[in-house]
C-alpha cells in the first residue's frame, strides 16, 4: 500500500497493527475459537438465555410485581409496583438497595416515563447459582419493613 511508506524515523500505527490503527481485537475471539471450538461458546450462550428466561418466570411469582416483554436474548426489565407508593421512587430504592448489598449489580431504564430495572445476563461467571441469589435478595428487601 502506498501510504504505509513514510519517513523512515516515523513509526506508522499501519505498520504495527493489523488492523492498521486499530487494536487486534479479534484475537481475543479467534485464538480461543480455534482452541476450543464453537461447542463451549453455544452452551455458554444457551445457558445465559435460559438464566434470562428463569429469571423472567421467577420474578413474576413474588406478589407486586410486574415484568417487560418477554426476553427474546439475554436481557429482561422488572418492576415492584407497591399499592400505596410511587412505584418509580420504590424501585429507585430497591435497585440502589440491591447495588448496596455489593453482590449482584443491575442497571435500570426509563421507558415513557417509566422506571425499570433492568438485569442482563452476559458475564460468563453468572450460573444459576447468582440468579436465585438475586431472587432471594429481591425477596429479602422488599419484605423489610424499614424500606417498605
Amino acid at each position: 500500500m502506498q501510504d504505509v511508506i513514510g519517513k523512515e524515523d516515523e513509526i506508522s500505527p499501519a505498520d504495527i497493527s493489523v488492523e492498521q490503527t486499530k487494536h487486534f481485537r479479534g484475537l481475543r475471539l479467534w485464538l480461543p475459537l480455534k482452541l476450543f471450538g464453537l461447542k463451549p461458546f453455544r452452551a455458554a450462550l444457551e445457558e445465559k438465555l435460559y438464566l434470562t428466561k428463569y429469571f423472567y418466570d421467577e420474578i413474576q411469582k413474588i406478589e407486586g410485581f410486574e415484568v417487560g416483554p418477554e426476553p427474546e436474548l439475554s436481557v429482561a426489565i422488572f418492576r415492584y409496583v407497591p399499592k400505596t407508593k410511587n412505584a418509580n421512587e420504590f424501585n429507585r430504592k430497591l435497585i440502589e438497595a440491591i447495588q448496596n448489598d455489593g453482590r449482584i449489580f443491575l442497571s435500570s431504564t426509563n421507558i415513557n416515563g417509566v422506571f425499570w430495572i433492568r438485569i442482563a445476563v452476559v458475564q460468563f461467571r453468572t450460573h444459576l447459582e447468582q440468579i436465585n441469589l438475586l431472587l432471594d435478595i429481591i425477596k429479602k428487601t422488599i419484605q423489610e419493613e424499614n424500606f417498605n
